[in-house]
């Protein structure tokens, strides 16, 4: 059983850091911002990372949200996070080839995730971690190729 969630308020913001660690520069195909707003990156260069700030909604005290960068090709990383009152914060990621992206399913495999995601696929490795109690946590989001 997982310990109990040290939270002491709503989510504030999540801190998203991008890092890109491949030859390849790719670029933003989609967002969704289910909780919160921000502004993500429309491109990451080759080895460089990029910063954004997704505050949370006022409403409700959420900040839940996902990305999709074209890696090369048709090849797709996918990073999404939650960062909710009185939940332990959850990250999830995926690498493929899909032609869409289905939000809902990556919504369902984000609320069974925890605090660290890590995939192999499609020639690249993908690690995301993220603090599972802060509610200004820090999600780390890595593209590399093994």
């Amino acid at each position: 059983m997982a310990a109990p969630s040290s939270k002491v308020g709503p989510a504030i913001y999540t801190e998203v850091y991008l890092n890109n660690l491949t030859d390849q520069s790719f670029s933003r195909l989609d967002k969704i911002d289910w909780w919160g707003s921000g502004k993500p990156p429309v491109n990451v260069p080759a080895l460089q990372t990029r910063y954004f700030q997704q505050l949370a909604d006022s409403y409700k005290g959420y900040s839940e949200g996902g990305i999709v960068f074209v890696v090369k090709g048709d090849i797709k990383w996918v990073v999404a996070w939650s960062n909710i009152l009185d939940k332990d914060n959850k990250v999830y990621t995926e690498i493929t080839k899909k032609d869409s992206v289905d939000w809902d399913k990556i919504k369902e495999q984000l609320e069974m995730s925890g605090s660290h995601a890590q995939v192999t696929n499609e020639g690249y490795k993908t690690t995301v971690d993220i603090d599972p109690y802060s509610v200004t946590p820090n999600m780390n989001a890595k593209l590399e190729e093994p």
